[in-house]
């Protein structure tokens, strides 16, 4: 927030010192054992020709949104040798290096699902109806915007783990805005195309489908190494539906944060006794940490996590 006072959201994610210097904070604030690398899902689809502005109100936003086949006719995939998003692979290539020997690095992406969200809405939502009228009432075209997006998110995710990330996240933010049946049929399989194609990069691959509960036993199957999973769902029920097959990343509510340091404690206790049952299991919130949590309460958390982790 400090650094956010000298400057404005997009200025941040553009300038790799910046984004580099705030991904790295975690890390020498609170001790944390990985970092995320610091950007914003909306600036990934900017090179396909869509313009990203940035208001105190709306926060990001997408000035030419897609509502028609013509629009999506008119995206372009860049390829491999694309320099439009060399700010991202500077900035990771700067925490690769003073992260050494420290921590992993994780670098991350919007799923198709949540890119196409913004693309057709321009913008965060309610309720999404301009997309959901188009998923149901013209399937070709939002199946075309799919394909795209996630031609142009794997090149995105690969020149990421050849920049220095050493995992990849998939952040699906509304697969529970429709049903298991459409998210498994129109939604997943871009999910399992993305990380089919980014096996060989030798990272772990992550995904996180927000709200889509009902289709757990799915999601264990798409190809993901670890599931990240919501708080909105006991983590020992969500292994039991994904299967013993996956590791598990989650899944703390982040409101726990604003309580004492007692049910923090308890809390953070019953979710690492609930990930026993999975393969493997990362410790995270259930969903991102919210403004005017007390960096203190942050630290009570991580200091737990690393007393409690391995009895």
């Amino acid at each position: 927030m400090a650094i956010h006072k000298k400057t404005d959201f997009l200025t941040m994610c553009r300038t790799p010192e910046l984004a580099a210097q705030i991904t790295i904070q975690p890390i020498d604030i609170i001790d944390a054992d990985a970092a995320i690398f610091f950007s914003d899902i909306t600036t990934t689809v900017v090179p396909m020709g869509i313009n990203l502005e940035y208001s105190t109100t709306k926060g990001p936003y997408y000035t030419n949104p897609i509502s028609t086949a013509t629009d999506v006719n008119k995206l372009i995939v860049p390829d491999e040798s694309d320099e439009s998003l060399d700010f991202v692979y500077d900035a990771i290539q700067i925490c690769a290096n003073e992260l050494a020997n420290r921590v992993p690095l994780i670098g991350f992406a919007g799923a198709p699902f949540a890119m196409a969200s913004f693309m057709v809405e321009g913008a965060m939502s309610k309720n999404y109806i301009k997309l959901r009228r188009m998923m149901f009432e013209d399937q070709q075209t939002f199946q075309s915007l799919m394909d795209k997006i996630t031609r142009h998110t794997t090149i995105y995710l690969r020149k990421q783990a050849q920049a220095g990330a050493q995992a990849l996240m998939l952040f699906d933010s509304f697969a529970g805005i429709v049903g298991p049946l459409d998210f498994e049929k129109l939604c997943l399989p871009y999910v399992e195309q993305i990380l089919a194609n980014l096996k060989d990069t030798g990272v772990p691959l992550i995904y996180f489908a927000l709200g889509a509960h009902g289709s757990l036993p799915k999601i264990g199957n798409c190809g993901a190494d670890v599931v990240s999973v919501d708080y909105r769902m006991n983590l020992d029920t969500a292994i039991e539906k994904l299967g013993n097959g996956v590791s598990v990343q989650g899944n703390l509510n982040p409101f726990t944060l604003f309580q004492s340091r007692d049910e923090i404690e308890k809390k953070v206790k019953m979710t690492l006794d609930q990930g026993k049952s999975a393969r493997g299991h990362i410790f995270n919130l259930g969903h991102g940490i919210m403004p005017g949590t007390s960096v203190d309460n942050v630290k009570i958390l991580v200091d737990t996590v690393h007393t409690h982790s391995q009895t």
